[in-house]
């Protein structure tokens, strides 16, 4: 009779599979909610938007979707004029439609311009 010794029974090694298959979901996961973006041509930093609500100044300039402006209690061509004899040297707050076409709102500021009023500002709303 033959002796081939006592059998020895392998230990039971911990799988590896269940590891792996966690770690290429999450490799996925990430790889899915990436924003995977071309950098910027050039470096820039872009505006920053305040988001309080303040207070309209009662001397804004108000300019309708078809051009027509409104400055205190002044309406349309006689604004520009009351512009010009504004004696104050601040900012022109300055509300435009949204609808308002841009060739119309540069016309504008190029009359504000024309008259001495070099500082405006445009008024949004934040949504």
């Amino acid at each position: 009779m033959m002796s081939f010794g006592t059998y020895r029974r392998a230990r039971n090694r911990e799988s590896v599979v269940p590891m792996i298959n966690v770690v290429f979901l999450l490799l996925i996961f990430f790889l899915m909610t990436a924003q995977i973006a071309p950098p910027d041509p050039i470096e820039i930093t872009p505006p920053v938007a305040e988001l309080e609500v303040a207070d309209l100044p009662p001397d804004a300039l108000y300019v309708a979707a078809n051009g027509d402006l409104a400055y205190g209690a002044t309406r349309g061509d006689a604004v520009l004029a009351a512009l010009a004899a504004r004696v104050e040297d601040s900012t022109l707050p300055l509300r435009a439609d949204a609808d308002l076409p841009a060739p119309a709102l540069a016309r504008l500021l190029e009359q504000l311009r024309a008259i001495g009023i070099h500082d405006v500002s445009l008024i949004a709303v934040a949504r």
